[in-house]
């Protein structure tokens, strides 16, 4: 098919068009010297297109800039010098996390094997002034904990649910760990360089005021380290199972409620965070220097604020290293969190035991103190 003359001169235009265009570009495109028009020995010199004998003056004002602005550099650097350097907070960091970590690690050895300490340490002290004064060190005792309890017998277990029924809750069992973790308590805080710094009162005041929120959170965290969905040590007794089957809690919903609150939803919290070694570590040193005791001097809250404040900035910067500025700040949040979770779940505890020692026996005669829990739930030991 033929092609028609209307449409074959208007191809010829178009043809001629697209020649014009491109002769044009090449035109343009020849190297010229935008400062005196020559062709010859054209080149960039300094982003502007010039001949050989022009760049070098453009060569020359760089050169002399560029020497400026060194000057300046070196006037400024002198005038701004610090007195003191930057310290790299890296190595401060890394070398006091390195001193906490194999104090958590053996805390978590002991608190697992609780039931491994002689039975003449509870005629020992147990109040914290008490533990303070006698210089007692439970790290020194270590190696008498073994690192893999083995489950309680089957027969064992039988036998202390019927203590539970006969002696209360607060039988010699659960006295001992408690005794433990009170020991542990005073043990790691005094590990600690501002707890000396302290005075006596400032120290048990402290201390009566940290230990409840360390018990929760070490407690919940050592059940999630086993992958257990309520509290537990590697002996494989639950709290929560041996109350749930007590006869004289069945138709207590307070009880009930407070048992799934504290033994067994705080342990969700840690199962989502997923928390790493060195986290936990430097939350208990953050749990052992917040400073909202009422009790305490100002002093002593000037002291502690200043430590909580170093160990919550080596906690952020250790995340912001591993995961970005912003999601360390994030991960900072994550943990701080849990600290909040275990102060609500020390209180529920701490009800959950004084409905139990207003309404059932408790076996209140606990070592040589007779209002020893009067004491413990009002915080006043």
């Amino acid at each position: 098919m033929a092609l028609k003359w209307p449409y074959f001169t208007f191809l010829s235009i178009l043809y001629k068009l697209i020649i014009r265009i491109i002769l044009k570009m090449q035109r343009n495109f020849i190297k010229q010297c935008k400062v005196c028009g020559s062709k010859e020995k054209v080149c960039f010199h300094y982003g502007v297109c010039t001949c050989r004998a022009c760049g070098a003056f453009f060569r020359y004002v760089g050169y002399v800039r560029r020497d400026i602005c060194w000057e300046v550099m070196v006037e400024q650097r002198n005038e701004i010098k610090p007195s003191n350097p930057p310290i790299d907070n890296t190595i401060t960091d890394i070398n006091l996390i390195n001193s906490i970590l194999p104090i958590i690690e053996s805390t978590k050895r002991i608190m697992q094997a609780f039931n491994d300490l002689d039975d003449i340490f509870i005629k020992g002290p147990i109040l914290f002034e008490e533990i303070i004064l006698s210089n007692f060190n439970i790290f020194r005792l270590t190696g008498n904990f073994s690192e893999n309890p083995i489950p309680i017998p089957f027969d064992e277990l039988i036998s202390w649910e019927a203590l539970v029924q006969n002696e209360g809750m607060f039988n010699s069992r659960v006295q001992k760990c408690m005794l433990v973790e009170r020991l542990l308590c005073v043990g790691i805080a005094k590990s600690l360089p501002v707890f000396e710094k302290l005075t006596l009162s400032d120290q048990v005041a402290h201390l009566r005021e940290a230990f409840y929120v360390f018990n929760s959170f070490t407690s919940s965290y050592l059940a999630w380290e086993l992958g257990s969905d309520t509290w537990t040590r590697k002996d494989c007794v639950m709290p929560a199972l041996v109350l749930m089957r007590n006869n004289e809690f069945l138709h207590d919903d307070k009880m009930i409620k407070w048992t799934d609150y504290s033994f067994t939803k705080s342990v969700a919290y840690f199962k989502r965070a997923a928390l790493k070694k060195v986290e936990f570590a430097l939350l208990i040193a953050i749990i052992l220097t917040k400073s909202n005791t009422r009790d305490l001097s100002v002093e002593g809250k000037d002291l502690l604020l200043d430590e909580f404040t170093k160990y919550t900035n080596i906690l952020l910067r250790y995340n912001q290293r591993k995961l970005g500025l912003i999601e360390g700040a994030q991960r900072l949040a994550e943990c701080s969190e849990l600290i909040i979770r275990s102060i609500e779940n020390e209180c529920a505890l701490r009800l959950m035991f004084s409905h139990q020692l207003k309404n059932y026996s408790m076996g209140a005669n606990y070592f040589k103190v007779s209002n020893f829990f009067e004491n413990f739930f009002n915080k006043t030991d």
